[in-house]
C-alpha cells in the first residue's frame, strides 16, 4: 500500500500523541526520585502513582464519548491543550501541589487521545493494514517511556553540557541532574506538540465517522483522498455479551500486568533501581512492538492466545525465581522477556477493541471497555502497596491467567477479524 499525505499526517499525529503518553505516563514513578519528594511517606507516593490510572481513565471515557459526538479531530485540540498546560506545570513544579495539578492535566489529555487515536487509525486505513498501523502508533507509547526513563538515567552526565542553559531557566533551585530531566521534558513536549499541530492541520477526519453521522458526500471525498480501495469481508457484529466481557478481561490482564511490572514494582520493591527497571521494561516492550505489527497483521485469534500463554509462562518463571530477583542480573532479562509478551498482548487489545464495535460508538466503546482495566489498575496500585515481592508477583500471575482464560474463550467462540468491514452497518 502506498501511503497518501493524509495517512502520513495521521500516523505522525497519533505516533507523536502516543510518544507523549509514554513520557507523561512515566513521569509519576520517576518523579518520586526528585529531591523534594524524597522524604514523603508511602501513602503520598501511592497517591502520586494513582493519578495516572485515574485521570487517564477519565480522559478515555470523557473524550471517547465526545469524539463520537463532535468528531476525532476536534477532540485532539482539547486534549492537546490539556497536556500542554500540564507539562509546563510539571516542568516548573518544585512542590507537591504543582506536580499533582500538572499530572492531572497531562494524564487526562493523553488519556483522551487514546480511544480517539485508535478509532481514527482503524477507520482511515485499509482493512488489510489497519492492525499493522494500530500496533505501530501504539508502540510509540513504549518508545516515549523508554526515552524519558533513559534520559533520567543519564541526566547527570547531560547536565555538564547544559549547565549554562539550566542556570538561565531554573537558577539553582535543585540538582543539575533533576533540572536536566525537567528541561529535556519541556523541550521534548514542545517538539512533539509542534509536530502534532502541523499533522493535525493536514490530517483527514475519519471518513467512516463522517458516514456514520450522515455526511455521505464528505465521507466519500475523504475516502477517495485516502485512496481506500481494498476489499473487506462483510460479517455480522459479534454479540456484545461475548465481546465486551472478553475485551474487558483481556484489558484487565494486560493493562494491569504491564503497568505493575513496568512502573510499580520499582518504586515499591526496588526504589533505587526504578529508572533502570522502567527503561529495561519499556525497551523490551518497544522492541516487541515492531515484531507484533507484522505478526498480528496475519491473523488475530491464535496470536492472542499465544501472547497470553507466553506472558503467563514467563510470569510463572519470574515467580519461581523470586529469591534471585534482588540481583538485577537475573531480574532484568526476565523483566525484558515479560514485557515482550505484554506488548504482544497489548497489540491484540488495540486491534480487537476498534474492530469489534461499530463506527458510530467506536471511540466511546473503546473508552468504556477500558474502564474495567483502568479501575482495576488504580485499585491495584493501592492494594499492592502492602504486598511482599512474592505476593506482588503472584498477583501478576493470577492476572495473566485471567487473560489467558479470556483468550482461550475467544479462540473457541470468537471469529477472525482480519480484513473485516468494521462499519457493521453503522
Amino acid at each position: 500500500m502506498s501511503l497518501t499525505r493524509g495517512h502520513r499526517s495521521l500516523l505522525l499525529s497519533t505516533a507523536a500523541s502516543f510518544f507523549m503518553w509514554g513520557i507523561i505516563g512515566t513521569i509519576a514513578p520517576l518523579s518520586l526520585s526528585f529531591p523534594f519528594l524524597a522524604a514523603v511517606p508511602r501513602y503520598v507516593s501511592t497517591e502520586i502513582l494513582s493519578i495516572g490510572p485515574v485521570f487517564v481513565m477519565v480522559g478515555n471515557v470523557g473524550m471517547g464519548i465526545l469524539a463520537d459526538r463532535i468528531g476525532r479531530k476536534k477532540v485532539f485540540v482539547i486534549t492537546m491543550i490539556s497536556y500542554a498546560i500540564g507539562v509546563i506545570l510539571i516542568t516548573v513544579a518544585f512542590n507537591l501541589a504543582f506536580l499533582i495539578i500538572g499530572l492531572i492535566l497531562s494524564e487526562f489529555g493523553v488519556g483522551g487521545e487514546e480511544p480517539t487515536g485508535l478509532a481514527i487509525v482503524s477507520e482511515d486505513f485499509p482493512a488489510d493494514t489497519r492492525s499493522k498501523f494500530l500496533t505501530l502508533v501504539a508502540n510509540f507509547d513504549n518508545i516515549g517511556s523508554a526515552f524519558i526513563s533513559g534520559i533520567f538515567l543519564v541526566e547527570s552526565a547531560i547536565a555538564i553540557y547544559l549547565h549554562p542553559v539550566l542556570t538561565a531557566f531554573f537558577g539553582s533551585l535543585s540538582s543539575e541532574g533533576e533540572l536536566t530531566f525537567r528541561f529535556i521534558l519541556l523541550v521534548s513536549a514542545s517538539v512533539l506538540i509542534a509536530i502534532m499541530i502541523y499533522a493535525r492541520v493536514t490530517m483527514p477526519e475519519s471518513y467512516r465517522w463522517l458516514g456514520s453521522t450522515g455526511r455521505r458526500e464528505a465521507a466519500q471525498k475523504e475516502k477517495e483522498a485516502l485512496n481506500i480501495s481494498a476489499s473487506e469481508i462483510s460479517r455480522p457484529r459479534a454479540p456484545y455479551r461475548l465481546t465486551i466481557p472478553i475485551l474487558m478481561a483481556l484489558g484487565i490482564s494486560q493493562y494491569l500486568t504491564f503497568g505493575l511490572m513496568a512502573y510499580i514494582v520499582g518504586p515499591y520493591d526496588f526504589p533505587s533501581e526504578t529508572p533502570t527497571l522502567i527503561f529495561v521494561a519499556l525497551l523490551g516492550a518497544s522492541a516487541a512492538g515492531f515484531a507484533a505489527m507484522y505478526l498480528i497483521n496475519r491473523e488475530r485469534k491464535t496470536y492472542t492466545l499465544l501472547s497470553f500463554l507466553g506472558g503467563t509462562l514467563v510470569m510463572l518463571v519470574i515467580l519461581l525465581a523470586t529469591p534471585l530477583l534482588q540481583s538485577l542480573i537475573f531480574f532484568l532479562p526476565l523483566l525484558f522477556l515479560n514485557m515482550v509478551f505484554s506488548e504482544f498482548a497489548w497489540a491484540s487489545r488495540t486491534t480487537l477493541e476498534p474492530e469489534l464495535v461499530p463506527t458510530r460508538i467506536r471511540s466511546s466503546a473503546i473508552g468504556i471497555i477500558r474502564l474495567a482495566p483502568m479501575i482495576g489498575y488504580a485499585l491495584s496500585v493501592y492494594l499492592t502497596a502492602s504486598f511482599s515481592l512474592q505476593e506482588f508477583l503472584l498477583y501478576n500471575l493470577a492476572l495473566w491467567i485471567i487473560g489467558l482464560a479470556a483468550a482461550a474463550v475467544w479462540f473457541v467462540y470468537g471469529y477472525e477479524t482480519r480484513n473485516v468491514n468494521i462499519d457493521y452497518g453503522s
